[in-house]
């Protein structure tokens, strides 16, 4: 069978498995593994999970194996270890899509197996061929070989029986001259003397004597014949097994293939579409926008050394304080994870008094306020006694009970955090419109990173404020703090502060990796949501 996904059984060996490896390694190191946050609602989960499912089907049904392999993995890792980790999972209203899921889950596993199958396959051919290409380099090596043997041979044995030819024309030649000077010693008579019969020095004598020297058939002596090493054929190597099929080329052809075309070409949810090309010349209104330079964005490391930097500076010029509370959200039963409902009740609470919430209401509210309340809205909606509770659950309710009032609800902000335009957003809501709602106390509750805390705004005159920042985690020295901010300045500051330091290690990967996208907000650890509320007036019904 295929590798499970969610239990990591361990698999025997098959011949595609080093490529499914290399496909899962690729996955996990692209960072682009969703998390599920218990404050957005399940059924976003459910519905990207489809998009999920549809790109598998997609890849599976057009044999494109290592997509359908992948779409298929992403898929039953997200609905096994991601959507059943969120506290609605069990929820009675979520029960058809469970059952849908887990049907869906199988049918996909059982594809799985079949895609590991005709990989299988695919790879035991992929053997067959590289191995028929490597007989087919080393034959034709070979042949090569043999040829330039011959050739080789062949160049010698003309040589040789050139050089054999010219020699026995010397040899005939010498023995005619021989022969006629022993006549004409022999036509001689007898008694005269030997000078009297050597004919005259002259230059035939001279012939004579060179043709009696051995000499190579271009007429040049032995000792006189250099040899140029360029004319002569390289000397032969012996075949190597190692040189087979060592080509780039070949090499290149059998490597696993490369997960980041997929990557490229596709987004979390599936295969993406190719952008429209741009015109050879944009409109004058485009190229002046293109023109701008954007600010250049700071590396999140680098942004955080320096906002704990600035909370440093800010602290000491007591811009920034932070107090302890006497309690903190589980110590009593029944408050764990109500931070949802706390920081609601928190703001609430603040806009009902005149001077602004104080040390012992929010301990109230911690302690004793929220219990019944996080019982009823968690049976309302079908939960455990310490699920999470997305914010519309709780305002509804709140909004229902008169806790809260929509004619007091200012607007809404999300997105990146660490983008000052998305968080600027949630600042001028909260801070109110000069010369008109500046001057009233405003309230906000900040969804990030699983948990909400609350912020407050008092006003000191029409322009300035302080803003203090509730949470009712144990992070201070056991217990949960209120953070003091004074001006819009400080709480500028201590907010950078607050999300930053919630990053973790594979949240700064995944930033690192991945610009932020609308489409992905639900799955990225940047994402907040913030609800603010003012103090203003009822409007008269006429």
């Amino acid at each position: 069978m295929v590798q499970r996904p969610m239990n990591g059984i361990h698999e025997e060996p098959r011949p595609s498995s080093n490529r499914r490896r290399l496909l899962r390694e690729a996955d996990e190191n692209s960072g682009s593994i969703p998390t599920v946050s218990n404050f957005f609602p399940l059924e976003r989960y459910y519905d990207a999970s489809d998009k999920v499912l549809q790109s598998f089907q997609a890849a599976f049904e057009e044999r494109r194996l290592d997509e359908a392999y992948v779409f298929g993995m992403r898929y039953s890792q997200f609905c096994m270890e991601g959507i059943r980790k969120h506290d609605y999972f069990n929820a009675q209203k979520f029960i058809a899509r469970k059952t849908q899921m887990s049907t869906r889950v199988q049918d996909v596993i059982s594809k799985l197996e079949k895609v590991a199958e005709l990989m299988d396959i695919e790879e035991v051919e992929r053997a067959a061929r590289i191995e028929a290409e490597k007989q087919r380099l080393l034959e034709e090596k070979r042949k090569k070989q043999r040829l330039e043997q011959e050739r080789i041979m062949s160049e010698f044995t003309r040589r040789m029986a050139q050089q054999k030819a010219s020699s026995s024309a010397i040899s005939e030649q010498s023995l005619e001259e021989s022969a006629l000077a022993k006549l004409q010693r022999l036509s001689q008579p007898q008694g005269m003397p030997e000078q009297q019969l050597k004919p005259p020095p002259g230059p035939e004598l001279n012939k004579r004597v060179s043709w009696s020297l051995p000499a190579e058939p271009d007429g040049q002596l032995l000792s006189q014949i250099s040899y140029d090493a360029g004319d002569l054929p390289p000397a032969l190597m012996p075949p190597s097994d190692n040189d087979v099929g060592g080509s780039t080329e070949l090499s290149n052809s059998i490597s696993p293939p490369s997960y980041n075309s997929i990557l490229k070409q596709s987004s979390y949810f599936g295969p993406g579409k190719a952008g429209p090309t741009q015109p050879l010349a944009p409109p004058y209104d485009l190229a002046a926008k293109l023109s701008k330079k954007k600010p250049r964005a700071i590396p999140i490391r680098e942004l955080i050394s320096q906002t704990q930097a600035k909370h440093r500076e800010f602290q000491k010029l007591g811009k920034i304080q932070i107090s302890p509370l006497k309690t903190y959200q589980g110590r009593v039963s029944g408050s764990t994870n109500g931070c949802t409902v706390i920081s609601a009740c928190c703001v609430s609470r603040h806009l009902e008094t005149h001077g602004g919430i104080t040390d012992e209401q929010i301990m109230s509210v911690i302690d004793r306020y929220c219990v019944p309340l996080l019982r009823t809205i968690r049976s309302n909606v079908g939960l455990g006694t310490a699920s999470m509770i997305i914010p519309s659950d709780v305002h509804d309710y709140l909004v229902d009970k008169k806790l809260l009032f929509q004619h007091k609800f200012v607007g809404a902000a999300g997105g990146n955090i660490v983008d000052p335009e998305h968080s600027g957003e949630m600042i001028k809501l909260l801070h109110g419109e000069p010369g008109k709602t500046s001057q009233l106390k405003a309230g906000a509750t900040l969804f990030f990173r699983d948990h909400v805390v609350s912020i407050v705004k008092y006003p000191t005159s029409t322009t300035d404020a302080i803003y203090d920042m509730i949470d009712s985690l144990p992070f201070c020295n056991g217990m949960g703090c209120r953070t003091r901010c004074h001006g819009l300045d400080a709480l500028k500051v201590h907010l950078a502060y607050y999300c930053t330091k919630k990053f973790s290690d594979t949240n700064i990967t995944y930033i690192e990796k991945h610009n932020w996208e609308d489409s992905m907000a639900d799955f990225d650890p940047r994402v907040f949501q913030a609800f603010v509320w003012a103090d203003l007036p009822k409007p008269s019904s006429n």
